[in-house]
């Protein structure tokens, strides 16, 4: 028995792959729009729901050094100070954390988050090949002299928390000039000691709780630091620090930081992905960090604020740089029920001493 064959010919086969063709351009075209769509920041509003006629609420891309970068600006008085948060990372983003638990700022002053190279909206301004410490230092000081020149300032205040701690400080040192007060949040000072506390206390307490598997990975590791061809080495401890004992702590949501109304999806995915570029590519960076050696003295008021369980930043080393600093005003600020994010875990203690004691400053 004979079989009948369908015979296609070349223009139905051309419908077809045209149908496919389309299909799939369709698909893409949707996929685009999902993951690049629906960001954008509210409105700061009164009473009546509508516009602050005084407010700003603004999330822009400018040019920083020949780089395109994205900056979130947000306050009640356009007139107000300026406060230029650096986040933490290397790569790093905290647009959803100071949009939920730092708000009350906006009253106060014009409350500047910036994605730097590498981080969230930014992520395309990084050359992770070529990323160096002293680019972001630049970066930050270029910022601040245009937020300066935009507003018609002549000073504004720098506060940086974890990474952001290291290009703060080293900014307000290099160009003291254009601040009123620098503010660090989780102070980093030296990257080889505080690094060697982290990875003792992670292997001490791997052991205590029979975790043998951590325990081999971490021995195999050796002491910090690392080199480039160990930058993995880092994350295995690091992931593993110990937080507040429970109940103490209030905990922060990862995916809050991650996903703001101000990203796309796609936004959020490069944050993820720039967190891990950053850290493999500039943690060996800071091994010869130490700011005790190279920046004793900041010619402006200096003001830290850490978390009694900071084992991320050892808070002891915080200290203990505060202590020997030499600077026109210094005040360290213990919160009691914080570990590496003081300002979101204890949000109402820390808006009220810079109220008090920082703002002031600018008056």
């Amino acid at each position: 028995m004979k079989m009948n064959r369908i015979k296609v010919n070349a223009e139905n086969r051309s419908s077809l792959s045209s149908d496919r063709q389309w299909g799939t351009s369709l698909v893409l075209a949707w996929m685009v729009i999902f993951l690049t769509s629906c960001a954008g920041t509210p409105l700061i509003k009164d009473e009546n729901g509508k516009k602050r006629p005084q407010s700003i609420a603004s999330l822009e891309q400018i040019e920083l050094l020949g780089k395109k970068q994205w900056i979130l600006l947000r306050g009640v008085n356009v007139d107000a100070p300026i406060l230029l948060w650096l986040a933490g990372g290397p790569c790093g983003s905290e647009i959803g954390w100071t949009r939920k638990y730092l708000a009350p700022l906006e009253n106060d002053v014009i409350f500047v988050n910036w994605d730097q190279p590498g981080a969230g909206k930014s992520y395309k301004a990084a050359d992770f090949k070529q990323i160096r410490v002293q680019n972001y230092v630049d970066a930050t000081i270029a910022l601040s002299e245009y937020l300066a020149m935009r507003f018609k300032k002549e000073k504004i205040f720098l506060a940086g928390h974890s990474w952001g701690s290291i290009i703060g400080v080293m900014a307000a040192h290099q160009r003291p000039d254009l601040y009123y007060a620098y503010i660090g949040i989780g102070q980093q000072v030296n990257s080889v000691e505080n690094d060697q506390i982290g990875y003792n206390m992670v292997l001490k307490q791997a052991r205590q709780r029979g975790d043998h598997a951590l325990v081999k990975k971490l021995e195999k590791n050796g002491l910090p630091p690392y080199t480039q061809a160990q930058k993995g080495a880092y994350i295995d401890f690091f992931r593993h620090l110990p937080s507040c004992p429970p109940g103490i702590c209030s905990k922060n949501s990862f995916w809050e930081m991650v996903k703001p109304k101000e990203y796309t999806l796609l936004d959020s995915l490069h944050t993820l992905k720039g967190l891990i570029n950053g850290i493999n590519m500039v943690y060996p960076q800071l091994v010869d960090l130490d700011f005790e050696r190279d920046v004793p003295q900041l010619d402006i008021p200096a003001f830290f604020v850490t978390g009694r369980y900071d084992y991320t930043c050892v808070q002891d080393i915080a200290y203990r740089y505060y202590a020997k600093l030499h600077a026109p005003l210094k005040r360290f600020y213990w919160l009691e029920k914080s570990g590496h994010n003081p300002c979101y875990q204890e949000p109402e203690r820390f808006i009220q001493l810079l109220r008090d004691d920082i703002l002031k400053l600018a008056e």
